[in-house]
């Protein structure tokens, strides 16, 4: 499964699987924390939570417990949160931030400080 984000530019996210659960590959990539929002009404519907950017996946994702302190309320557990990505092999911190930021301006997911 894939979903894509972004207003001025469209980027394509691969779905990690649940955050609780999921191994991270060692790729440099953007990603995204979600969760489901009304998951009885819009299963496939996710919101984003949080646009991050790392050189390597697999050593620099947050974990569940930093997610759930931070940006979260009481009614999203480990079990609801989501991993997407966007791989950009090769690319530098300048380029995967550049994606970032552009994600964070069109969605102001809380996890960014909005």
């Amino acid at each position: 499964m894939s979903i894509s984000w972004g207003h001025r530019e469209r980027y394509r996210f691969i779905k990690g699987g649940a955050m609780s659960g999921w191994t991270p590959p060692a790729v440099a990539a953007v990603y995204s924390i979600t969760y489901k929002q009304d998951p009885r009404n819009k299963p496939k519907s996710h919101t984003v939570l949080y646009f991050g950017e790392a050189s390597d996946l697999s050593q620099e994702l947050p974990s569940v417990d930093e997610v759930l302190h931070n940006w979260v309320d009481e009614s999203i557990g480990a079990d609801d949160l989501y991993v997407f990505f966007h791989q950009m092999p090769g690319s530098t911190k300048f380029e995967r931030s550049r994606v970032q930021q552009s994600l964070v301006g069109d969605y102001r997911p809380r996890g960014n400080g909005f």
